[in-house]
C-alpha cells in the first residue's frame, strides 16, 4: 500500500507550519486566547460527553426503563382502607318517635394480580352500630368482626400471560428499543465527528494552497510590471495578472468561509455552542500523509457488519413486540368468563371490642361463595377490530424487518465501493497534483525565459487550483468513506480505543445535569 501524499502534500505541510498544525486563524477574527489543537481523540471524546442530541437519546433510554417499572408495578400487592359513617330511619321510626340507627365501618384489604390473570384480595372489617340519642363511646353500641379471601380468575378473555403481560413486554421491547438506538446514535456520532474534523482540516489545507496561489499570483504581477518597464509586456498583460490576483483574493476568501463553515459544523458536533467559544478557532491537526486502508472482501466485511446492523435489531425488537400484541388480541378475541371464589369468617354481633375480636377468634360463623360472570358484546366488533389491527401490525412489523434487511446489503455494498473509488481517486489526485504544478512552474520558467506569454500561464495557474480542489475533495471523499464503513462494520469503536459500553458511559459527563443520568442495566 503507498502513501497518497508525496511531494504535493510536503508542500502543504510546509504551508501549515513545522509542528504539524493548520494555519492561523483569518486576521478578521476575534480571538481572546491562544487556541489549542484538539486532537481527533479529544474531538471525538467531547463529542460523547456533550453533545446535547446523544443526550437526549440518552434520557429517553432512562425514560424507558422507567416504564419497564411502572408496567412491573401491576403486579405489586395493592394495600387497601375505607371507612364509611352513615344513618338511617324509617318513616315509620320517624311518626313513632324511635331514634335513628348509624353505623360507622372500616375494611381494610390487600391485593394482588398475578401474571396468568388472577386477582387475590384479603380483607378484613369492623362495622360498629348504635342509636341516635347515645355517642360514639356509647356502651350500648354493637360491634361486627369479619375476614375474607377471594381469588377471581378469567377463563376466557383476560385469562393467560399473553395477555397480562403484554404491556410488560411492550415496555421490555420498547427498553430494548432505545437501548439500541442510543448505541447507534453513539457509533453516528463518532463517525460524523471524524469526517466533520477531517473536513476541517482539509478546508484549512484549502486556505493554505489558496494563500500559496495568491503568493504566486502576485509574483507573476510584480515579474509582468518589470517586464513592461523593459517593454517586453504589454498593458493587457498587466491587466491579466493583476486581474488573477483579484481572483486569488476572491479565493482565499472563499476559502475562509469554507473554514468557518467547516468549524460550525465541529462545534455543533461537539457541543461547543457557548457564546464564549463560538469566536475562537478549532484548530485541528492536519491530514495524516498515509493511506486510508483497504477494506475486505465484500463477502467477509458484510458479516461484521450484520454484527452492528443495530436497526434490524431494532426492527426484530419490534416484530417481538408485534407478536405479543397479536397473541393478546387472540386470546381477548373471545367472551368474557370470569370465576370467583371467596370464603368470609364472621364474628358475632356484640356489645364490646374485645368479645367481637374473640368470637371472630372462636370462628363463630362463615360464609363462602362461588361465581360465574359471563359477558358477551353483542356483535364482538371491538375485539375483532383489535386482532384484525394486531394481525396487519405483525404484518407490517414483518416488512419493514426484510426492507431494512435489503436496504443494508444495498447500503454496505455503496459504501464498501464508495471506499474503493475513494482510495483510487486519492491516487489520481496525488499524481495529477504533482503533474499539474511542474506544468504550472514550467510555464512559469518559459514566461520568464520569454518562451511563453501570459494566457498560458494563467491557464496553468486555473488548472492547478483546479487540481488543488479535486486533490482535496478525493482526501476528504476518502476519510469519509473509510468512517462509515467503520461505522458499519463496528470498527470504529476499537479505532478510537472504545466498546460499546464505555462509549454509552461518556454520554453527558461533560454537561452540568441537575441530577445524574441513571445508570444502564447489564448488556442486553
Amino acid at each position: 500500500m503507498r502513501a497518497f501524499l508525496p511531494a504535493s502534500f510536503l508542500v502543504a505541510a510546509s504551508l501549515l507550519g513545522a509542528d504539524g498544525g493548520v494555519a492561523p486563524a483569518p486576521a478578521n477574527r476575534a480571538v481572546t486566547a491562544a487556541p489549542q489543537t484538539v486532537t481527533l481523540a479529544a474531538a471525538i471524546d467531547q463529542a460523547l460527553a456533550r453533545n446535547l442530541g446523544l443526550v437526549i437519546t440518552r434520557l429517553e433510554t432512562a425514560r424507558s426503563l422507567d416504564f419497564v417499572e411502572q408496567a412491573e408495578a401491576t403486579f405489586d400487592p395493592v394495600f387497601g382502607w375505607s371507612n364509611r359513617l352513615s344513618g338511617a330511619q324509617s318513616s315509620s321510626d320517624r311518626q313513632l318517635g324511635n331514634p335513628s340507627a348509624r353505623d360507622f365501618s372500616s375494611d381494610i384489604s390487600l391485593s394482588r394480580k398475578f401474571s396468568w390473570g388472577g386477582t387475590l384480595t384479603l380483607g378484613t372489617g369492623m362495622t360498629r352500630l348504635w342509636a341516635d340519642g347515645g355517642s360514639l363511646n356509647s356502651t350500648a353500641s354493637s360491634f361486627d368482626l369479619g375476614t375474607s379471601l377471594s381469588y377471581t380468575q378469567p377463563l376466557l378473555a383476560g385469562a393467560g400471560q399473553a395477555v397480562n403481560l403484554s404491556a410488560l413486554i411492550a415496555a421490555k421491547e420498547g427498553a430494548t428499543r432505545t437501548r439500541l438506538a442510543l448505541r447507534a446514535s453513539a457509533l453516528d456520532l463518532i463517525r460524523d465527528t471524524e469526517v466533520a474534523y477531517w473536513s476541517l482540516a482539509g478546508a484549512r489545507t484549502l486556505v493554505a494552497l489558496r494563500e500559496t496561489s495568491l503568493r504566486s499570483a502576485e509574483s507573476l504581477l510584480e515579474q509582468v510590471q518589470t517586464k513592461r518597464r523593459l517593454g517586453d509586456a504589454t498593458a493587457l498583460e498587466e491587466l491579466q495578472a493583476a486581474a488573477e490576483v483579484a481572483n486569488q483574493k476572491v479565493a482565499v476568501l472563499n476559502a475562509q468561509q469554507s473554514v468557518d463553515g467547516a468549524e460550525m459544523r465541529l462545534r455543533r458536533t461537539l457541543g461547543r455552542g457557548d457564546a464564549a467559544e463560538i469566536e475562537q478557532a478549532v484548530l485541528v491537526e492536519a491530514i495524516p500523509a498515509v493511506a486510508v486502508a483497504a477494506p475486505e472482501p465484500f463477502t467477509q466485511w458484510i458479516r461484521q457488519a450484520a454484527n452492528f446492523d443495530f436497526d434490524t435489531a431494532i426492527q426484530l425488537s419490534a416484530l417481538a413486540q408485534a407478536n405479543s400484541t397479536l397473541e393478546a388480541a387472540r386470546q381477548n378475541d373471545a367472551p368474557q368468563l370470569d370465576l370467583t371464589l371467596s370464603g368470609a369468617n364472621l364474628g358475632p354481633s356484640v356489645l364490646g371490642l374485645n368479645q367481637a375480636y374473640n368470637g371472630l377468634r372462636d370462628s363463630s360463623g362463615w360464609s363462602n361463595s362461588i361465581s360465574l360472570t359471563y359477558r358477551l358484546p353483542l356483535g364482538s366488533r371491538e375485539s375483532a377490530a383489535n386482532l384484525r389491527s394486531a394481525s396487519r401490525a405483525r404484518q407490517q412489523a414483518e416488512f419493514r424487518l426484510a426492507d431494512v434487511r435489503q436496504n443494508l446489503v444495498f447500503n454496505a455494498r455503496a459504501t464498501w465501493r464508495d471506499l474503493e473509488a475513494a482510495r483510487a481517486r486519492v491516487d489520481s489526485a496525488t499524481s495529477a497534483l504533482a503533474l499539474q504544478r511542474q506544468s504550472y512552474e514550467g510555464e512559469r520558467a518559459r514566461y520568464a525565459a520569454g518562451q511563453s506569454d501570459i494566457l498560458r500561464v494563467l491557464q496553468a495557474q486555473a488548472a492547478l487550483d483546479a487540481t488543488q480542489l479535486n486533490w482535496i475533495q478525493s482526501l476528504l471523499d476518502a476519510r469519509s468513506a473509510s468512517a462509515r464503513v467503520a461505522r458499519l462494520d463496528g470498527s470504529l469503536l476499537a479505532r478510537h480505543g472504545f466498546s460499546l459500553e464505555t462509549a454509552e458511559a461518556k454520554v453527558g459527563a461533560g454537561l452540568s445535569l441537575d441530577e445524574p443520568l441513571p445508570p444502564l442495566p447489564a448488556t442486553p
